[in-house]
């Protein structure tokens, strides 16, 4: 009976992340290439900040309650700027990412977030995950910001706007990545899914492999990571030792 309330809630968080509200009140499913970051994901263009859930479109940020996690409750909406392509959370703040600023928004009142500043200088339209002192950042070929590079990159962030980049991993083709204590996940597409061990957090080392579809974001909730997949969704037991163990996949 656990693992019933994580399907259930998986299904309410990605069906709501993967959407842009539209003005006539309906939800418009977005593709994996719509970009995004975060605790909860970073393609799906959301993610989970205590109870509540932080949704982004081209324009603006939309913050639903999850006090109830099946029925999600619209809470605020604000308009951002343009061509808005990322977002993720760290304690009392969103970093939320453009083609070419990043806005960071404080969640202290997590129905209504309030602006802080933006950083214009800042690349941010590659999937990004941090916390106090480090990012990390999945850079993709073929992506609307151009470049042929397709690797993971590590930056010493205690600067927040001045970042400096601390190793470079090369990858086959990665879109979404999440953390967790001494984990990294990392989605590698067509090539599996990358688990790194970051106790030495800015030289990740590979610990395990797997290879059960083509992965596009994962989100990381207590003990349990949501995979966004082609075809559904994969859900993974995170096990006492780290290692993860496959529990069941949902179909789209």
């Amino acid at each position: 009976m656990k693992y019933i309330s994580y399907i259930v809630f998986a299904f309410a968080i990605l069906v709501t992340a993967s959407c842009s509200k539209q003005d006539n009140g309906n939800l418009a499913t977005a593709s994996p290439d719509s970009g995004g970051t975060g605790q909860g994901g970073s393609l799906a263009r959301f993610t989970i900040a205590d109870d509540y859930l932080y949704v982004v479109d081209d324009k603006k940020l939309y913050a639903y309650s999850l006090a109830n996690p099946m029925s999600p409750k619209l809470t605020s909406t604000q308009n951002i700027g343009e061509d808005i392509e990322t977002i993720y959370s760290f304690k009392d703040k969103l970093f939320i990412g453009s083609q070419n600023a990043m806005y960071i928004y404080s969640i202290a009142n997590g129905a209504s977030p309030d602006k802080l500043g933006e950083a214009s200088h800042v690349r941010a339209c590659d999937p990004v995950i941090a916390n106090e002192d480090v990012a990390y950042v999945t850079v993709r070929s073929g992506t609307g910001c151009g470049g042929t590079i397709n690797a993971l990159y590590v930056f010493d962030i205690t600067n927040i706007l001045s970042p400096r980049q601390k190793t470079v991993i090369n990858m086959e083709g990665p879109w979404g990545l999440g953390m967790s204590g001494s984990r990294l996940y990392v989605c590698n597409g067509s090539s599996g899914m990358n688990i790194y061990d970051i106790s030495n957090k800015y030289y990740p080392k590979l610990v395990q492999q797997i290879y059960d579809a083509t992965y596009y974001d994962v989100i990381v909730y207590n003990d349990v990571l949501i995979c966004m997949v082609e075809g559904g969704t994969l859900l993974y037991e995170i096990k006492g030792d780290g290692q993860i163990v496959k529990m069941g996949r949902i179909s789209s």
